[in-house]
């Protein structure tokens, strides 16, 4: 091997290697090639264009010595003028807006640049114009290189890029990806090979409008550069955010190429393109290094790019979900009472989880989701006791009750529902630690826990010690305890409760554990302590949210969970929708009114899960029509006729998936997000109506909606012969069903509904 050896750095510039990609190329067929421009010794494409401007402005006589080098730039140009002027020995003055990343604007100083930072939210076009500005006011001052018009920006990629690639390829090359900035690269490398192979797609790379792609400009929304002639392109295609964010990951993780986001952007559309083609070569032009965005949103987390943020209760504010493991999410929600079927306030409760998860996977989380089952708390054991059945048999009709109500309500079961019987072992474990770091006491064969031992209670409610009122009881029981507000961890156990065998051998006597210490110890059993989420309903704040959190604190001197979540109550009449309230109604009581599963679900979602939710049947007939609409949109989408392309669709469903994100990112704002889709409908409706979308266009809506129906479960999808995700989860359910693994049906049940799938079973398992 011979080594080069150089006068200058800026003699490296140019002469990038292609780089074949194996793991990532979707076809055998094609060989896909990356032009890998971070080997630029200034690490990014750009070096090229900012030597022969300079160059070409020395030989015209437009830059001399003395003269400040005036540029607007996102930072890769401005970073290859830095490095030619420290040779050269010229001044570099860089605009450059806000946002550009911490890592560029290090490297424009390391190199001796001087910058002015313009408004973030100005974009580029703000830097554009202050640079402008003052080339105008102070002309013999500047030398403004002005790349968005300077003709030697496509000149270089017409002599040096494009003719790389051609003589790389041996003129084997059949498509070349080239993301849109300044358009130079895109434009000198279209026409060179124009002239030497027209039969050559060269594609260019467009963002949608509003994204975030450092780097990329979408023309509609800035200053579009005065060296782009877009007539002369064979094809432009658009990418969205995530896409360009998760194949740059990509690239690292699997070919072990480090690149920025707008390098992700071309490999996707490149990816696209070859699996299109299915023979020839693909070329992907990576303009730089991923190492230039270490500081921003695309390297920040493993799995999720901008974390959504939730309203927590302790805190009294939004905050950012940090989870304990990243990547993983942890949520324990307080379950039902085996004591009777589900009423509506329990209903939104469960909703609100079940949305929380639904959406936290949509988001690329993988999320343990545990709720408890009280099979042993005071009201099933009183129902229990008045029915004068057996408590496992009773809890067991309950139970089952409980799980078909869920699935009515398109409620995808939970990983893990612990039963409290089946922890007391456990319970006794935590109560023992407790005795021994003197936060609990015994009295009377009771375990109590001691208030003025727990610094900080009452944060989660708000309600301080000494103002708090003591839990409902007996005048009996109030002297039992030391202070009236001390909470029980067991209770020991009454006459009729010994006599049915509903209690426990434990240390101090024959008793039965208390309904705080169940959930403390249940979710630090099965999620860790901290985990990340707890859900309940703002009626479980106090005491139920206090205790449990005094429990755990004591346990361990650490937070049970990072974020509480609350749901609010519903509303009839002036008063809570419960059982305990004396206002029973249930999820029962509206499907035997003609209501179904997805009707009341839809109403529980369109109103945020922080607003009181007043019952009204002229509500529920609403969500029913709503729920029709979605469904008529579906059927109308599954069964349009070919029409022409619509060249605005792909922006508009852009739009609507990044508005709706949005709105779910800022505390789960279900109902904005639901009006954000409902515009979008009307939208292709009116499209629809003029013929004015074509099938392929159609199926991309409708693989939207599933996406959201993925989170909603409200849309039944019309279940199509040819789909093979839809035949194998079916295929797989059977199976499960003839080897009586029922979890495992269930399971799958649950994933075939939340694609809109529904399924009734005959007694032959089919």
């Amino acid at each position: 091997m011979t080594l080069r050896k150089v006068n200058s750095i800026l003699e490296l510039v140019g002469n990038t290697p292609l780089i074949r990609i194996n793991r990532l190329n979707p076809v055998s067929g094609v060989e896909l090639l990356a032009k890998l421009e971070s080997a630029n010794p200034g690490g990014s494409v750009k070096d090229r264009i900012a030597l022969r401007m300079i160059e070409d402005a020395e030989a015209a006589g437009e830059l001399k010595p003395g003269k400040i080098v005036l540029e607007a730039s996102s930072g890769n140009t401005a970073i290859g003028l830095a490095m030619v002027c420290a040779v050269k020995g010229y001044r570099l003055l860089v605009t450059m807006s806000e946002s550009a990343s911490e890592e560029r604007r290090r490297i424009l100083r390391a190199y001796g640049a001087d910058i002015l930072l313009t408004p973030g939210h100005l974009s580029t076009d703000g830097a554009i114009e202050e640079a402008y500005r003052l080339a105008r006011e102070e002309p013999d001052k500047y030398f403004l290189v002005d790349q968005f018009n300077n003709e030697s920006n496509w000149r270089t990629h017409y002599d040096g890029t494009g003719r790389e690639i051609w003589e790389a390829t041996e003129g084997r090359l059949d498509v070349v990806v080239i993301t849109m900035g300044t358009t130079g690269t895109l434009m000198g490398v279209t026409r060179v090979l124009r002239q030497l192979a027209p039969r050559v797609r060269v594609v260019g790379v467009e963002p949608f409008k509003g994204h975030k792609i450092q780097g990329l400009k979408n023309m509609k929304e800035s200053y579009a550069p005065g060296i782009f002639e877009p007539a002369e392109l064979p094809a432009i295609v658009h990418v969205d955010d995530d896409s360009a964010y998760d194949m740059a990951k990509r690239l690292a993780k699997e070919e072990g190429i480090f690149v920025g986001m707008s390098g992700g952007a071309a490999m996707k559309i490149a990816v696209d393109e070859a699996a299109a083609l299915g023979k020839g070569t693909v070329v992907a032009l990576l303009p730089d290094g991923g190492e230039r965005y270490l500081s921003t949103s695309l390297f920040v987390s493993e799995t999720v790019r901008v974390p959504p943020t939730f309203y927590n209760t302790l805190t009294g504010k939004l905050d950012r979900l940090e989870p304990v493991n990243p990547g993983k999410v942890g949520i324990y929600s307080c379950g039902p009472s085996l004591d009777g079927p589900l009423d509506l306030g329990f209903c939104r409760r469960v909703v609100f989880s079940d949305l929380l998860r639904r959406y936290l996977e949509s988001r690329g989380y993988e999320v343990k989701h545990a709720m408890n089952l009280g099979d042993i708390d005071d009201r099933t054991v009183n129902e229990c006791l008045k029915a004068k059945q057996e408590l496992k048999r009773f809890t067991k009709r309950w139970e089952s009750a409980f799980l078909e109500d869920l699935a009515t309500l398109r409620v995808l079961r939970a990983h893990h529902y612990p039963r409290a019987s089946e922890h007391v072992a456990d319970m006794i474990e935590v109560t023992r630690s407790l005795l021994e770091k003197g936060l609990a006491y015994e009295k009377l064969r009771s375990v109590y826990f001691k208030i003025a031992g727990c610094q900080g209670y009452g944060k989660l409610s708000g309600i301080e010690p000494d103002r708090m009122r003591a839990e409902e009881s007996t005048t009996y029981d109030y002297y039992e305890k030391n202070h009236p507000q001390d909470f029980a961890l067991f209770k020991r156990a009454t006459l009729a409760e010994l006599k049915a065998g509903i209690c426990w051998r434990t240390p101090w006597g024959s008793a039965r554990p208390g309904w705080h210490i169940e959930c403390a110890s249940m979710a630090v059993r099965y999620l860790g302590q901290p985990f990340d989420i707890h859900t309940a309903s703002t009626d479980l704040t106090f005491p139920h949210g206090d205790n449990e959190i005094a429990i755990a604190c004591g346990l361990r001197d650490k937070p049970l969970a990072r974020i509480w979540m609350h749901s609010e109550v519903i509303m009839a009449e002036g008063r809570k929708v419960s059982r305990t309230a004396g206002n029973d109604l249930t999820l029962r009581d509206l499907i035997q009114q003609g209501f179904d599963g997805p009707t009341v679900r839809y109403w529980l979602l369109a109103h945020h899960y922080r607003s009181v939710l007043k019952f009204s049947r002229e509500e529920l007939e609403r969500a029913r029509q709503n729920v029709k609409r979605l469904n008529a949109f579906v059927s109308r989408l599954t069964h349009f006729k070919d029409g022409p392309q619509n060249i605005d669709l792909d922006q508009a469903l852009y739009e609507t998936r990044t508005a709706c994100r949005a709105a779910m990112d800022h505390d789960l704002n279900a109902p904005m997000a639901l009006g954000r889709l409902f515009a979008f409908i009307r939208q292709t409706h009116g499209l629809l109506n003029k013929g004015q979308l074509s099938h392929d266009q159609a199926q991309q809506i409708l693989e939207f909606m599933r996406q959201v129906n993925a989170i909603l479960a409200v849309i039944d999808f019309p279940c199509e012969d040819g789909d093979p995700q839809v035949q194998q989860l079916l295929e797989e359910r059977r199976a499960a069903r003839r080897n009586r693994d029922f979890a495992r049906a269930d399971a799958l049940r649950d994933r075939l509904r939340s694609l809109g799938v529904q399924i009734a079973d005959n007694a032959a398992g089919k």
